[in-house]
């Protein structure tokens, strides 16, 4: 019994301490999948708990403007209700202003239990500047898609043939 009592609290300390933290999600190849497994481990942490809802705390990069934050609040709110059916009810997003160093723009998502305030850091995940972040892999409407300046297009090339007389 006391063998099985260790065991239960060695399993429950080992949970604690990986799944307990907040994670973080860089921009970068691996973004896809990581983002994809903690939104559905925060949308089931929303299911064990019927009064708790996700504040989403969304920065913006040094280099873009606000319209550009707004936009990426958008595609990820519409993902999180369309594609991973979160409640709209339960979801509150902030838009939290405009970073001072020059870290990508991210988003903090937290679970707010009720009557508490700030809540518990859950997940922060970060884009590349003018971009939405990859939520999910697998698909086309998942990948992260430009939000800010359009790129510049390559000018054409200038060729040599000379002029005739009609094309001046």
């Amino acid at each position: 019994m006391k063998t099985l009592i260790f065991l239960f609290l060695i399993v429950n300390l080992t949970i604690v301490v990986c799944f307990g933290q907040g994670a973080s999600v860089k921009a970068d190849a691996n973004a896809c999948e990581l983002n994809s497994l903690h939104l559905d481990g925060l949308r089931n942490e929303l299911a064990s708990n019927p009064t708790a809802k996700v504040i989403a705390k969304s920065y913006t990069s040094k280099s873009e403007n606000i319209r550009v934050g707004e936009r990426r609040t958008a595609y990820i709110r519409r993902f999180l209700e369309q594609n991973k059916g979160f409640d709209t009810s339960r979801l509150e997003f902030v838009n939290a202003g405009r970073l001072k160093t020059l870290e990508n723009p991210k988003t903090e998502f937290y679970i707010v239990q009720t009557g508490e305030i700030e809540g518990t850091f859950y997940l922060v995940t970060y884009s590349s500047p003018n971009r939405t972040p990859c939520l999910d892999c697998c698909g086309e409407d998942f990948m992260p898609k430009n939000i800010g300046s359009k790129p510049k297009s390559a000018k054409p090339k200038q060729t040599n043939k000379k002029l005739k007389k009609g094309d001046r």
